[in-house]
């Protein structure tokens, strides 16, 4: 009951962390067993592997594929090993700032229509049976992580929910800022020259009564 409330408790404050952005919410929401948790039973995935494994025969894919993936070891490295819990953090804002300037992502993401949340709750039901050992690839050079017993199958598959649950919202808001920063600006450009013209006309109309 203990445990349970414990988690609740900090399930509630990633709410809280993510909608109020001045708290890293790596590092209120996981105790050090739970970020240790992360890097250890990602082991076996990290990006060493990703170019053993059979990629997509599309380029385009395959590069956001190993992109992530690389993404996901760093992540998971920084918060469960190095704890540049910080570090972690900036990562995830950056990722979200730099799909500002997709253009799909720029037209089409909203709050009806959550891409990064698609993605996120994909990983959730697909890849973390493969993270807490309730399925198991069919590949024979799976890496034996050390530790990795001690963790239960509810921790790991409770631990990831949490992370991929923080790492979409960081992602999600960064985005929202980033875009609406770039949007400013280009509306800024394209007001410029109107002000100009009407200050221009505004000074000539007063020389002339002059």
């Amino acid at each position: 009951m203990g445990n349970a409330a414990s988690s609740a408790k900090r399930i509630k404050s990633i709410g809280t962390c993510v909608s109020s952005g001045p708290e890293n919410p790596f590092e209120i929401a996981f105790v050090r067993r739970e970020r240790a948790c992360l890097h250890e039973s990602f082991q076996p995935f990290d990006a060493e592997r990703s170019s053993k494994v059979a990629m997509p025969k599309l380029p385009k894919l395959s590069g956001h594929i190993a992109r992530f993936t690389d993404c996901l070891d760093q992540l998971t490295n920084m918060i469960g090993y190095t704890e540049n819990l910080l570090g972690a953090w900036q990562m995830a804002r950056n990722t979200g700032r730099a799909h500002s300037r997709q253009p799909f992502l720029e037209m089409n993401q909203n709050k009806e229509k959550n891409y990064f949340a698609v993605i996120g709750n994909t990983f959730i039901n697909e890849f973390i049976p493969y993270l807490n050992g309730e399925k198991e690839e069919p590949s024979l050079d799976k890496k034996k992580v050390r530790f990795a017993s001690t963790y239960s199958v509810t921790m790991i598959t409770d631990v990831w929910q949490r992370f991929f649950t923080i790492l979409v919202a960081q992602i999600t808001e960064s985005f929202e800022q980033e875009r609406k920063k770039r949007s400013k600006i280009i509306s800024q450009k394209i007001l410029i020259p109107h002000q100009l013209s009407e200050e221009n006309a505004r000074s000539n109309e007063k020389n002339r009564l002059d």
